[in-house]
């Protein structure tokens, strides 16, 4: 595959630059697991390519910390199908070239927005999830944490083993209005 000559310039510029480096920060989304099967959540395709469900709510909305509270089986319905459309999703080459830099560089840190722990599961150290991991689950009331590989097992809406009380996924939910 002939690249065209600014491509390879750019290239040649990233890789002088990688050279003089000894840290690197990845930041990413919802694009590198794309090629993992995920769909996008905004956009063409997206999971989320719709102006409301069909409870006619804004996504949004029902994936806030007011809907968990007050209707929380909505919440985990809409969270079932963001699980849904992770399970059984698999790293791709771009988690595991983040993965190697590891090995090149002294200090390599993720960024990411994505909550299907796949830079996880790449086998990538100082992973920052920023709006959480799908897969760790936590008690609203108690210290009760657990991780799980997908929602299959689960009565809608969970509740705690120890005090009952329900459980989220320990991600970033909307403010809601």
């Amino acid at each position: 595959m002939d690249l065209p000559q600014w491509s390879v310039s750019a290239i040649n510029k990233i890789v002088e630059l990688l050279e003089q480096s000894r840290s690197i920060l990845f930041i990413t989304g919802a694009g590198i697991s794309a090629d993992s099967g995920l769909p996008t959540y905004r956009g063409v395709g997206g999971l989320y390519d719709v102006g409301a469900t069909e409870e006619g709510l804004p996504v949004e909305e029902i994936l806030s910390g007011r809907t968990m509270r007050r209707q929380p089986a909505l919440a985990w319905k809409y969270l079932g199908q963001v699980e849904e459309a992770c399970r059984g999703s698999r790293f791709n080459r771009a988690h595991e070239v983040v993965t190697q830099m590891q090995g090149r560089f002294e200090r390599v840190w993720i960024l990411t927005q994505n909550v299907d722990g796949l830079h996880d599961q790449a086998g990538a150290r100082n992973v920052i999830d920023i709006h959480g991991d799908l897969h760790k689950l936590l008690c609203t009331h108690c210290d009760y944490r657990r991780t799980t590989a997908d929602y299959s097992e689960l009565s809608v809406p969970p509740l705690c083993p120890q005090c009952r009380a329900l459980l989220r996924p320990d991600v970033a939910l909307a403010r809601g209005p």
